[in-house]
């Protein structure tokens, strides 16, 4: 019988895959990990969601260990966050969050209390064939993963279970409501950026985020002066305090002068990546379907090396291709690649 650890976060989708792997005859126990505070409401880190794991455990009948990973999520997704938005960038601490604490310290928290394999609520599926494995997109497109875990290395799959990857969220709102778990099936998910209490803007401020100030510019010319790089993102169109009697967005942002420039909304066919993370055994050049924000439209582009970056040739523009999200690279189902969006040719 394989011992399995669950992520449980508290919440419907974490509480179902425990149960979903019981009732298959898994051994099974829960993990929790403390990372960004232990207050608060709706947070998969606070002492709410926590005593929820808990009480789901002891209903299944399972043991339950809580990780304290401050110190790993303050440096490796906070102080990313944060310095992200200082490069005139859009970071994704969710992507960073599943690479080196939902995937990289629960595995290697699960090996190291005896697991063979770890299991989450994501709704993503990993598939096997032969020496292959493979990161695929669960059957519910409504809620499909996939491109949140294209970031994860690609041997940490090997130990990985996705039970909710083949079911759609109705179905695993049945599943708890029939189960008796101790946990409402109709209970809300925590937000995107659950370690953000209210508006982003208020939270890099209260951790100290360099405000490098500027000049708006439009056609050439300055046409007001902003708060702070770190307070605006590429495409932003409201709260710019900016009048020229047309609608403007935010079309580029220079981090080494600080400054902002508008015009027309910004669209791109040239896009590359950095830090590639490849999900097969032999990355190939070609055609692929490309994801550059989670849940907008895959456009198909062709896909080359330039150096060590990929190089990105869009068959149409992509709107509002933002530096410091991931961008990934899709064959079907399956993820094959994924990276950091570093840079883009804007379309005049």
């Amino acid at each position: 019988m394989k011992r399995v650890f669950v992520g449980m976060s508290g919440g419907v989708d974490s509480s179902a895959a425990a149960y979903l792997l019981l009732q298959s005859g898994y051994q099974v126990e829960g993990i929790t990990f403390v990372a960004a505070f232990e207050e608060g409401t709706k947070k998969c880190c606070s002492l709410e969601e926590i005593e929820a794991a808990k009480r789901v455990c002891r209903f299944l009948g399972i043991a339950h260990h809580v990780v304290d990973l401050k110190d790993v999520f303050e440096v490796r997704v906070i102080r990313y966050f944060v310095e992200g938005y200082e490069k005139a960038r859009v970071p994704n601490p969710c992507v960073m969050c599943n690479r080196f604490i939902k995937f990289g310290a629960l595995v290697e928290e699960a090996l190291s209390r005896g697991a063979d394999m770890v299991a989450t609520g994501h709704y993503a599926r990993v598939l096997r064939e032969g020496e292959d494995i493979g990161l695929y997109r669960g059957k519910d497109r409504a809620k499909d993963q996939a491109y949140f875990l294209a970031y994860v290395p690609r041997e940490m799959f090997s130990y990985v279970i996705f039970p909710l990857g083949e079911k759609s969220k109705h179905e695993v709102r049945e599943v708890v409501a029939k189960s008796g778990m101790p946990l409402s099936a109709t209970k809300n998910e925590s937000q995107d950026i659950c370690f953000v209490p209210g508006d982003y803007r208020e939270y890099l401020l209260s951790h100290g985020v360099c405000l490098q100030r500027g000049d708006f510019f439009y056609e050439g010319r300055v046409v007001g002066k902003h708060e702070g790089l770190a307070l605006y993102s590429l495409g932003q169109r409201r709260g710019l305090g900016v009048s020229v009697g047309k609608r403007l967005y935010i079309r580029e942002m220079d981090a080494n002068t600080g400054n902002i420039f508008l015009g027309e909304m910004p669209k791109s066919r040239q896009v590359w990546l950095r830090d590639i993370n490849s999900l097969v055994s032999s990355f190939e050049e070609g055609f692929y379907e490309i994801q550059l924000r989670y849940q907008s439209e895959r456009i198909g582009g062709i896909v080359k090396w330039d150096g060590d970056r990929l190089f990105l040739s869009l068959e149409k523009p992509a709107e509002i291709v933002t530096p410091g999200q991931l961008g990934v690279l899709f064959r079907g189902e399956r993820v094959i690649a994924s990276g950091i969006i570093e840079k883009t040719i804007l379309e005049t």
